[in-house]
């Protein structure tokens, strides 16, 4: 009897022990780490962790890792019993509301990735938290392999938080944001995080339309306070309350767009809701016009005429652009003049009316008497076209060469639509106020484009459509990404040609085909026709979420 009462024991408790070690080490999860305190990093750092299970936790044994190029033990936690539901905060010396104290020595973020883990008593069980990019390290991840999902560099005195407390999907980047208002030892703030997703504006039977989605990208839902807001330029074109929406569920909302002519306008998306953590996919917008307006710009120079005559430059306006304009040289030398509200070629010169008898053939309409004169140097110079407000329009510089005196140097485009110069080959050595010899058209270019897809809220395997329509059969078109830094993180087309209708398509990688991090990201477009023309340039915004 005495015999299987003591089996009886060893079995319930060896059951007991596999139960509750079983469940035991996954109920451990970092759910909160402040790495780069205010000031001095050095006796302020802490971890927060919490036992998302029904049952209390002795954590002695636990093991707290840092990682930086490896994962390196930092702490070995003590006798502790977690209770579930329940948070423990471990800091260093300064942190007053720590229950345990030691040194951690975290890694600060900045240009790879950095990490910090936990493990189980026993060993079997980790979870780690990854942040910033790229894992040139290969730090590994629960898996063991190196970590794909990264959480973002939080600035200093922020902290890395979930955003529900305990809830771990083993993806770094969903699982926590960065916290303003750090709460170690304390629930964590209970975000709620609506985005929108599907943004088209498109043109159809002659009316521009918009339409969009917003998605409750959260795990949960509850009361919220959420409007949408459309505007066309600065005025409101739509306002929408946004009701409760269930998680991964979203609602569609859709109009005109009340545009009457055919200058550019931009349509502005704008979401509002309180507590929000992720601003980012909120708000995103878009250009809506039918053709590009053109600066003008230099197209013909006179820099060597022949004894007597004098220097003359050509301005090719490409649209109407009326108002005040600046030419300047490279010693800074300038003349000002004013262009008429048409279009065509008009000339600078010192004196006009010498240079209508010098010129006959060129139309007395197009000479424009300048304001100062920047004397041509023989030898090479370089010339700036800036508008009144000193932004600069276009720019050319030549070397200078006395076997070609009394020739002009003219404005000319190669097959790929590379501006390049070149004399003039008219037998009477140029072509003021006249199309150039190199005869480089300007047509005028209309067409549409815009963006599809998921432009505000692309999730992994979802593309970003760009479509275009041109007027010329055949195009070229230069399609760059830029991060909000500015700097090129894939090239979607160079000098790519085209047919006339199509789209191109970005699947939110860079160039070595990994998926680029979450946030604002500029979408860069040019094109110009095959056989010359305006050249159309747009930029998008464009976030990424996954």
């Amino acid at each position: 009897m005495r015999y299987i009462r003591w089996l009886q024991f060893l079995l319930i408790t060896g059951l007991s022990y596999l139960l509750f070690t079983g469940l035991l080490y996954a109920e451990i999860v970092i759910n909160e780490v402040c790495y780069d305190p205010k000031g001095a990093d050095s006796g302020y750092e802490w971890i927060e962790l919490y036992n998302n299970g029904d049952s209390d936790i002795n954590l002695q044994g636990a093991k707290i890792l840092c990682g930086g190029r490896t994962f390196q033990q930092v702490y070995e936690l003590p006798s502790f019993i977690l209770r579930a539901h329940r948070f423990l905060l471990i800091g260093e010396s300064q942190v007053l509301q720590a229950q345990l104290i030691t040194s951690l020595g975290f890694q600060n973020g900045g240009s790879e990735t950095d990490g910090i883990r936990y493990v189980s008593p026993d060993g079997t069980y980790t979870d780690t938290l990854l942040y910033d990019s790229p894992n040139t390290n290969n730090l590994p991840d629960d898996t063991g392999a190196p970590g794909t999902s990264f959480a973002p560099d939080v600035p200093e005195g922020y902290s890395l938080a979930r955003i529900i407390d305990g809830l771990d999907t083993n993806d770094c980047e969903l699982d926590f944001i960065s916290e303003s208002q750090p709460t170690p030892g304390l629930p964590n703030h209970r975000y709620i995080d609506y985005a929108l997703i599907t943004p088209e504006v498109f043109l159809s039977d002659s009316f521009w339309h918009y339409q969009v989605a917003v998605k409750n990208l959260s795990s949960f839902t509850t009361d919220v306070s959420a409007n949408l807001n459309i505007f066309l330029d600065e005025s409101s074109i739509a306002e929408y309350d946004v009701p409760i929406i269930a998680p991964g569920d979203s609602l569609l909302y859709a109009g005109l767009i009340p545009v009457e002519d055919e200058s550019n306008h931009m349509v502005k998306f704008i979401l509002h809701l309180i507590d929000d953590p992720d601003l980012t996919n909120n708000q995103c917008s878009f250009w809506l016009w039918e053709s590009e307006p053109q600066p003008p710009v230099i197209n013909e120079i006179m820099y060597n005429p022949l004894t007597g005559l004098q220097e003359w430059v050509e301005i090719y306006a490409i649209d109407s652009a009326p108002g005040d304009y600046i030419l300047k040289d490279q010693a800074e030398n300038q003349c000002l003049f004013s262009l008429p509200s048409s279009s065509g070629y008009f000339i600078l010169c010192p004196n006009s009316d010498s240079f209508i008898s010098q010129y006959p053939s060129c139309p007395s309409s197009a000479v424009l008497q300048s304001n100062g004169w920047t004397s041509l140097n023989n030898d090479g110079d370089s010339l700036y076209l800036f508008d009144e407000e000193q932004n600069l329009l276009d720019q050319m510089s030549y070397i200078g060469d006395n076997t070609h005196k009394g020739i002009s140097l003219e404005r000319y485009l190669t097959a790929t639509q590379e501006t390049k110069w070149r004399y003039c080959l008219n037998e009477t050595g140029s072509t003021p106020g006249l199309p150039n010899s190199q005869n480089p058209p300007f047509p005028q270019f209309t067409g549409t484009l815009h963006i599809s897809g998921s432009p505000c809220n692309p999730q992994k395997g979802e593309n970003i459509n760009i479509y275009y329509k041109l007027n010329s059969t055949q195009s070229y078109v230069v399609c760059y990404v830029y991060d909000r830094q500015g700097r090129k993180v894939r090239v979607l087309a160079d000098n790519l040609k085209v047919s006339s209708e199509g789209n191109l398509s970005w699947d939110g990688k860079d160039a070595s085909g990994k998926y680029l991090p979450r946030g604002l990201y500029i979408i860069s477009w040019k094109s110009k026709a095959q056989d010359g023309g305006k050249i159309l340039n747009r930029q998008f915004s464009v976030v990424l979420y996954h």
